[in-house]
């Protein structure tokens, strides 16, 4: 049984037709890469009408619980601290069931019970595991909806963090998380800005998660906010439902604002699920025909030069990108030099930090009574601490958040350049290869902000826990004094090795950040170079080798390339027909859900 309407199924049949057509040229053409990917990804998933419906959100804003409210029970695991690190796929089934996808492509039966084995980061098992496919019976998930739960886009672990950035263009429609306790944050309105609204404008529900920790002013206030900031990114008004999966979970979902966000999700499911689905699918389609027809552009073009003027054109290409990998090599010189001088900046700033405090501490204990500082010392410590950290980790942030827009654009700029030079030396005129470089895992810019956030917030609040260990000696001493003269000599000395362990113990934690966004920043580089020797080498190959090929007939041969263009053109033409039809104004006969 189709869940679309007849109008739709119509529109489905000519674009499965297209997207067949598109992948077979593809593979006459020698894009097998291209091809492969609407065959085994865009065309399944089209005649299954599978609807993916993603949940994304950063790091620790509750993303699991939030799924299991709108599932209406506990599926996945889920807690105070961030747990998910895999992709969870959430199907409808008669009854609970669990299997894990792994790495080899093998799958293993997992009890549902025993999903934090195989779906947290403390999991035995996860870092095995490709995606988790959960089967429940939640109402939501019927029709060949597919609810899926994805680690933290802003997730420091770049395995974890890749999976979720590489998922994001599967989405037929996305949730997007944010938490109420600082709604819409700089580094998830640079998410959204960069990965999301320049491809998916039209599939974006915002949700306001632990709403019960606003009042109804706030909550009011919170909403308007995010409306007021997004409103101009998206060119419309945003939907925003503030909701509360932990009342929903205690069974007050009148209270949660649950009920309000399944009723318009079935609303949509049901009345713009096709137009949605069918306008992902043509819209990649064209996306693909672009850059075949890009590619069959500059084999044209070859094939109109003689040997020689083609491997004199080539020469120069080669040159030019043999400049831009020199270029490459010192943007990660620089990536090295720069990470050497923040995490040394960092130690200074420790260091003055720990001689100030040193300073201070003796006259803070002396004006303070006996009483307050065995009750308060300790707290005093911590806070002292951990205050400094965040200070120290904003400023690191800002840093390195600097330096990856700087090496970024550099590196973007070296490969248009590269690009350019290649479409002036072997395309025509109206011709522009656009090479389209990999960047989803490797890019730190968009995401340093927040990425850094979360380390920080992780080790600090973690180093509170380090600071009572440290601190306990200090306790220890002060339960046991009677004398007032003798708690504050004894608070002096035993906080001062206190306060120093504590630095000794914070900064490689700090280097280990910086360290870490470096390698993630030196890897795009990387990627990014890689990518445009690649990809470019690979066109000038192809070129030559058609050329110096025995026998054959260039006139032949540019009339199969001129052929090629022309079916392309005709699919293209084809695929918009098939976008305008989607929004054209329904048929009144339409039956709304017939059979297959």
């Amino acid at each position: 049984m189709s869940v679309l309407t007849k109008q739709h199924r119509e529109l489905k049949d000519g674009l499965l037709t297209v997207l067949r057509d598109v992948a077979r040229l593809a593979d006459d053409t020698g894009m097998q890469t291209l091809s492969s990917k609407l065959l085994r990804e865009r065309i399944p998933k089209l005649e299954e009408e599978r609807f993916v419906l993603v949940v994304l959100g950063e790091f620790n804003h509750g993303k699991s619980t939030f799924v299991n409210a709108l599932l209406g029970a506990n599926v996945l695991p889920a807690g105070i601290t961030p747990t998910t690190a895999t992709i969870n796929h959430l199907v409808f089934a008669d009854k609970p069931c669990a299997k894990a996808v792994l790495m080899d492509e093998t799958q293993r039966v997992v009890d549902p019970k025993a999903l934090a084995e195989w779906v947290t980061i403390e999991g035995s098992k996860a870092d095995k595991v490709r995606y988790v496919e959960v089967g429940w019976p939640a109402e939501i998930l019927r029709d060949r909806v597919t609810l899926v739960d994805t680690p933290g886009v802003n997730d420091i672990n770049e395995a974890r963090a890749e999976i979720t950035y590489n998922y994001i263009p599967r989405a037929d429609a996305v949730l997007f998380l944010l938490d109420s306790s600082q709604v819409l944050k700089q580094s998830e309105r640079s998410f959204l800005e960069q990965r999301i609204l320049r491809r998916s404008r039209d599939k974006l529900l915002f949700v306001i998660g632990k709403s019960d920790l606003l009042s109804p002013e706030e909550r009011v206030e919170a909403t308007r906010y995010v409306r007021d900031n997004l409103q101009p990114l998206l060119g419309a008004e945003p939907m925003i439902f503030p909701v509360s999966a932990r009342l929903a979970l205690a069974g007050r979902g009148s209270e949660s604002g649950i009920p309000e966000l399944k009723n318009y999700l079935q609303h949509y499911l049901s009345d713009e699920r096709g137009r949605v689905l069918l306008d992902n699918a043509s819209s990649d389609g064209q996306r693909l025909c672009a850059y075949l027809r890009q590619n069959l552009g500059i084999k044209a073009r070859s094939l109109g030069l003689t040997l020689e003027e083609l491997e004199t054109r080539i020469a120069r290409v080669q040159k030019e990108l043999s400049g831009k990998q020199q270029t490459m090599r010192q943007l990660q010189a620089r990536i090295v030099a720069e990470s050497d001088a923040i995490k040394a900046r960092i130690r200074l700033d420790l260091e003055e930090f720990v001689a100030a405090f040193h300073t201070a501490l003796p006259s803070e204990i002396d004006r303070a009574s006996a009483d307050d500082v065995r009750k308060y010392l300790q707290l005093f410590l911590q806070d002292t601490f951990k205050l400094w950290a965040e200070q120290e980790g904003d400023r690191v942030a800002s840093e390195l958040e600097r330096l990856a827009e700087q090496i970024i654009q550099i590196t973007n700029e070296n490969v248009q350049q590269a690009m350019a030079t290649l479409a002036a030396e072997l395309g025509p005129a109206d011709t522009r290869v656009d090479l389209q470089v990999d960047t989803l895992k490797y890019d730190v810019g968009v995401f340093a902000l927040g990425a850094l956030g979360t380390g920080i917030f992780l080790f600090v609040n973690t180093f509170v826990g380090v600071l009572l260990t440290l601190a306990a000696p200090i306790i220890a001493v002060l339960i046991h004094s009677r004398m007032a003269d003798e708690i504050k000599r004894q608070a002096k000395q035993q906080a001062e090795q206190a306060v120093q362990t504590a630095a000794q113990a914070i900064l490689p934690r700090f280097q280990q950040i910086v360290d870490d966004f470096s390698a993630r920043l030196a890897d795009f580089v990387t990627a990014a170079g890689e990518a445009l020797h690649r990809g470019i080498s690979e066109m000038l190959d192809r070129a030559l080798a058609e050329r110096k090929a025995q026998g054959l007939d260039v006139a032949v041969r540019q009339r199969e390339i001129d052929g090629q263009i022309e079916e392309l053109r005709k699919l293209e033409e084809r695929l918009d027909e098939i976008r305008q039809a989607l929004w054209a104004p329904p048929v009144e006969s339409d039956d709304p859900v017939g059979p297959s």
